[in-house]
This record gives structure tokens, C-alpha cells and sequence, in this order.
């Protein structure tokens, strides 16, 4: 398998020779500069491992890694010129997996970039039962019986927002701004009207109940309870 990594590097020099060397190593790159650039491809490509600098220009590595747990759990390998106890602490309490300080050694960035990707394919087995349903968040398929459900990109992303976040509710707001991203908010109010009812019907209902209500006034909700398994069930 070809691991795709996104490195979220505002020096280009870093990022481009960064980027020449782990393609030269069979890894598929892609790369940002910015936060909203990085939330925009991670919602349109399957990411195996994000390589976040803490510092980006304005914006900071470590308020980005928290909206990226809002919606996901890809592991995260902080870039950082801070050697403090403190910060590091702070990059683990944020949601990230592991820190290289600069100025680094490509070979030690290679071996934990291994190392975390090797925990995470060992955890790229879970899947998430509800009702009739799993999905499988390896192959991204919502399966119902034995066939896999067709939906399109933007019902299954609705669909895992809501599974994973069961039971909570998430607000039509937080659904746009995941979904489409910065475009959310050129997306008018029915577009997410007319997705949700259609993924209801491709879900059906589980003892005559349906898989997603909503909470009127604030947004949606994963009604029926979810398991979550390393194996299939």
C-alpha cells in the first residue's frame, strides 16, 4: 500500500524537499501551507498521516490539529522549534501522536512517520456496528446485509460524522463546515436538507425507527447505539 501523506508546512523550501524525499521513499504527498488548504484535502483525500509544523504564518499547528480531531482521528506528527517540556505537552494534549524538533534528522523523521503508521494500519481494522449497519473504516463502505450502500461522498461523510459522533448531536453548522468546508458557506440551508433525507432513505430504519433524527432548531443525531469493533463482527 502507498500511504498518503499531507505535510502542512508554511516554508516551501522545507515543505517541497520534504516532500521530494518521502516521494523518493514510494509515499504519495500532498501539501499545504495554511489550515484551511489542509482541512480542504483532508476531506477529499483518504490522509494516512499529517505532518503539521506548529508554527504556520498566522495560524497555529496546534488550534488546527484541534479542529482536525473535531471530525478525525489521522495521526498527526507535530514539526516544531520548541524543545519545552510545556510545548510538547501541549502537541499531545491537542490531539497529536508525536513531535520532531528542528532541526531534524530525516532519518529519525522516517522511522516514527513508520512507526506511527504501523500502529495506525494495525487500528485501520475498526469497524462500527449500528443496527444493520458497519462501516468499515479501512475501506470507507457503509455496508447494510452484504452489500455495501451506494452513497455518495457527501452522504457517507454525513453518515461518519454523525456515526462517530453517536450520541451527540452536531449542529448544521459544524455538518457544512466538515462536509464542504470552506464552502459551507456557499451552501444553501435545503443542499443539507436533501442530503440527509436521501441518506435516510438509503439507510432505511432499524426497528421501525430511523438511523438519524433531527434535533430541531440545532441539527443531527445518530439514533440507533454504536459499537465499535478491531474486526468485523
Amino acid at each position: 500500500m502507498k500511504f498518503h501523506i499531507l505535510i502542512t508546512e508554511d516554508d516551501e523550501n522545507v515543505a517541497n524537499g520534504l516532500s521530494d524525499i518521502l516521494k523518493s521513499y514510494g509515499y504519495q504527498v500532498s501539501v499545504a501551507d495554511n489550515s484551511a488548504d489542509t482541512m480542504e484535502i483532508l476531506n477529499r483525500e483518504n490522509i494516512a498521516l499529517v505532518i503539521l509544523d506548529v508554527c504556520l504564518g498566522e495560524d497555529s499547528g496546534y488550534d488546527l490539529c484541534k479542529k482536525i480531531r473535531e471530525f478525525s482521528d489521522v495521526p498527526i506528527l507535530f514539526l516544531t522549534g520548541c524543545s519545552s517540556e510545556l510545548e510538547l505537552i501541549r502537541g499531545f494534549q491537542v490531539g497529536g501522536d508525536d513531535y520532531v524538533t528542528k532541526p531534524f534528522r530525516m532519518q529519525e523523521l522516517l522511522v516514527r512517520m513508520q512507526a506511527i503508521l504501523r500502529r495506525s494500519s494495525l487500528n485501520k481494522g475498526e469497524y462500527y456496528q449500528s443496527g444493520e449497519l458497519y462501516y468499515n473504516h479501512f475501506t470507507h463502505q457503509m455496508i447494510k446485509g452484504k452489500e455495501a450502500l451506494p452513497l455518495t461522498s457527501v452522504e457517507l461523510k454525513i453518515a461518519v460524522l454523525l456515526l462517530k459522533s453517536w450520541p451527540n448531536t452536531i449542529t448544521r453548522k459544524d455538518l457544512l463546515y466538515h462536509v464542504w468546508d470552506n464552502d459551507f458557506q456557499f451552501v444553501e440551508e435545503n443542499t443539507l436538507n436533501v442530503n440527509v433525507s436521501r441518506l435516510r432513505d438509503k439507510l432505511g430504519t432499524f426497528e421501525e425507527a430511523p438511523y438519524i433524527t433531527t434535533i430541531r432548531g440545532v441539527g443531527y443525531r445518530w439514533a440507533v447505539s454504536v459499537k465499535r469493533y478491531q474486526k468485523p463482527c
